[in-house]
């Protein structure tokens, strides 16, 4: 009795402090966040009265299975606010709560594999930019950054400093957030408005939910998401406090390594470091940041998936590090991983990075960004004759609803020479999914001779149900931005797709919920309007109600050599013309489940010959505490040619270990038959504080001598290439 008066005092007095305002949900797509003046305490229980006093927003519908279908359990959020925090309390019922998949402990793993939810913040309600939060049942986050609606894995790589709390019971599970005001960018202004988007995913059912509802035709059920201009309005935030918004994250680092300096596998070489650095973040304004950090070090990154190149053409490697991933997505421009004027990996890859600074954020309608990093070899070297300059600008704009127009421009200096690029680009979303995009990038280097441009334009019209596109890239013959990436020079592409995604209703095939057809073309030709290259692709594929899937696919390419090509050291193909064709089947299973996989065979010709890929995966989760996949790809080649027939093997194993939300450990041992070294990276990393991190990094690689790769005595056929220890300790102090 005395427990329960007490609460209602506390309650009375919170409704005293709202000044009647108990309602989170009103308007249609407005909702209104409650102050409080006694912040609960994020634990995961809904007991603290002030979520006792707020009318829950509901009305979540589907966007997966069933399109704007109500959600088949019922979702209820309440938010509120101090000056300091947004919170907000989740409530999501399950009829079957001990089925809740929650096995992910990794701050930034695989949370999609578990039920989760989101929020989506638009803090300058510009419809294209946003923040987003996710967690998972057992409160493990991750969070990412949208950019001109769009969302893709690199999204992710933002790290925000907030709190989450779970608990799953009986009746489904709970959620409590906090969010510092400090972690986000927004206007000035005593009141301010947010864009507002609420998620759950449901995952042994697939079913996603979202409010306010946005419709398949924005995208899949994850991408979704990211259409902020369909995010509906929080409002009643007044008097918050940004804070000075100063955050320092000094590091300091140690560690070994042993390195046999040739191949010759007669001796190694040791050496013992140390060293210090500082990453610092500074709000200049409530609208713009500036990152800098002093002696960068990335030792804690992980270790690049093993790719063998069977074309003649580069690979992409993707960016890893934190630094240049945070609000990368407003760098972008050009084709994502073919032609790109800006590709953060040529920065710092074969010289240590010795200082940068990157400045992001809002000037009035314009998004800005602006990049400068030193590099060299030894920190004394810095803006002296022997480091070199790595400068990149970029702007953005909206020109009305949904219409972007935009420049780049980037600058590589290094011993008196020069590679510059200015670049121009505008995008335009139409109707729902749909859009014309464009842009234009030239290179002008200290040998006028290498000057060259390279140009794109594209149009899409897509929704749920059928889909079209076609493009154009032009790339010069000698078009290299020094700080981008260019798979292929010397051509004017052109593509097109269709592509039709029915539905399929329950009673007809109660297992296959869509069926996807689409058709490819691509057609390539050099400067000089020769042909190069066409292709030809073919696909049919089903979507399972769980994420199973399958596709079968026929591919028809056509080659013309100009000059020989290395296919490996040993094997040349010479130049002429090839016609070839292939077939390819492949499958997966729900990666949520305890025990997933995918399988995928494909056959056909190949360059006058025979190939024939095999490729498997496997993982377990055997708890939240234990996770491990295994993978291998093979191409059996068989060409006529000197060294023509040889196998191109990669294997995988990664395993995941996690004793709670705050320490974990992850491996990745690797093997290829072309090198015939076997690489391990182990990462461990303990979150002492939040953002802040001590990391022990264990990398070490072995050249495998034995004729037989299955049966080896590893004492003999064993020879070490390198090893290295590192620990790295990092502290976050906010001011």
């Amino acid at each position: 009795m005395k427990r329960a008066l007490l609460l209602s005092i506390a309650i009375l007095a919170n409704l005293q402090v709202v000044q009647g305002q108990t309602s989170a949900a009103t308007d249609g797509n407005t909702v209104f966040a409650v102050f409080t003046s006694e912040a609960p305490t994020i634990d995961g229980v809904l007991d603290d009265s002030i979520w006792l006093t707020i009318e829950p927003i509901t009305g979540f519908l589907q966007i997966w299975p069933e399109d704007g279908a109500v959600g088949t359990e019922e979702s209820e959020v309440r938010i509120a606010y101090d000056k300091d925090n947004l919170y907000f309390a989740f409530h999501f019922h399950d009829s079957e709560a001990h089925l809740i998949r929650a096995k992910n402990l990794e701050r930034g793993g695989r949370n999609d594999r578990d039920d989760h939810a989101y929020i989506g913040l638009d803090t300058y309600q510009d419809k294209r930019n946003a923040y987003l939060f996710e967690m998972n049942a057992l409160g493990t986050q991750d969070d990412a950054t949208i950019t001109d609606e769009g969302l893709t894995i690199d999204s992710f790589s933002w790290d925000a400093v907030f709190r989450s709390e779970t608990r799953i019971t009986d009746d489904g599970w709970t959620l409590e957030v906090s969010i510092p005001f400090r972690q986000l960018r927004f206007p000035k202004g005593e009141e301010i408005e947010f864009g507002l988007m609420l998620s759950r995913m449901v995952n042994r059912k697939n079913e996603r939910v979202i409010w306010p509802h946005i419709g398949l035709e924005f995208g899949s059920s994850f991408t979704a998401l990211a259409a902020v201009s369909q995010y509906g309005t929080l409002a009643g935030l007044k008097n918050v406090h940004r804070g000075k918004n100063i955050e320092l994250k000094p590091y300091v680092i140690s560690g070994a390594q042993e390195v046999r300096p040739d191949r010759a596998f007669q001796s190694t070489e040791s050496d013992l470091t140390g060293d210090i650095g500082v990453d610092v973040k500074y709000g200049i304004t409530s609208n713009l940041t500036l990152d800098a950090s002093v002696n960068t070090d990335f030792a804690q990154v992980e270790a690049d998936n093993v790719q063998l190149n069977l074309t003649r053409f580069n690979l992409f490697f993707p960016e890893k590090r934190e630094f240049f991933l945070e609000r990368s997505g407003l760098f972008e421009h050009g084709n994502a991983r073919s032609t790109q004027t800006f590709f953060s990996r040529r920065i710092g890859v074969n010289e240590n990075i010795l200082a940068g600074a990157r400045m992001t954020g809002q000037i009035g309608r314009f998004s800005v960004g602006v990049l400068n990093i030193e590099t060299g070899q030894k920190i004394r070297e810095f803006m002296g004759s022997q480091s070199t300059n790595n400068t990149v600008a970029r702007l953005r704009t909206n020109v009305f609803p949904r219409a972007t127009v935009g420049a780049i421009f980037t600058n590589l200096d290094q011993n008196g020479q020069f590679n510059r690029a200015l670049g121009g680009d505008a995008q335009f979303r139409f109707w729902s999914s749909s859009e014309v995009n464009a842009w234009y990038t030239n290179v002008w280097q200290t040998a006028d001779s290498l000057n060259d441009a390279a140009g794109h334009a594209s149009v899409q019209i897509q929704n749920d149900l059928v889909g079209a596109r076609a493009s154009y890239t032009s790339v010069g013959t000698t078009y290299s931005p020094g700080l981008g990436f260019v798979r292929r020079r010397d051509m004017r592409q052109t593509t097109g797709r269709v592509s039709y995604s029915p539905k399929v209703s329950i009673d007809a095939l109660p297992m296959i919920r869509r069926l996807n057809f689409e058709v490819d073309g691509e057609y390539i030709t050099g400067q000089d309007n020769e042909v190069q290259s066409t292709e030809i692709q073919v696909q049919a594929g089903a979507s399972f109600d769980r994420r199973d899937g399958i596709e079968i696919e026929y591919e028809r390419n056509h080659e013309r050599l100009e000059s020989d090509f290395n296919i490996r050291r040993d094997a040349i193909i010479p130049a002429e013309n090839y016609t070839f064709q292939n077939v390819r089947l492949s499958g997966e299973t729900d990666s949520s489940r305890r025990l997933f996989g995918s399988a995928s065979v494909s056959t056909g010709e190949f360059f006058n010959g025979n190939r024939t890929n095999l490729g498997g995966s496997v993982g377990f989760r055997q708890s939240r505490h234990l996770q491990l996949e295994a993978s291998v790809n093979q191409s059996r080649i068989d060409l006529p040619i000197t060294n023509g027939k040889f196998d191109a093997t990669t294997l995988s194993l990664s395993v995941l270990g996690a004793a709670n939300r705050k320490l974990f450990a992850k491996a990745l041992v690797q093997y290829d038959n072309f090198t015939r070294d076997i690489q391990a990276n182990v990462r461990i990393d303990w979150i002492h504080t939040p953002g802040s991190d001590l990391f022990l990094v264990i990398n070490t690689s072995y050249h495998f001598t034995a004729d037989e790769d299955i049966l080896f005595d590893p004492r003999r056929d064993l020879v070490l290439n390198n090893r290295a220890g590192v620990v790295k300790l990092t502290y976050l102090v906010l001011l």
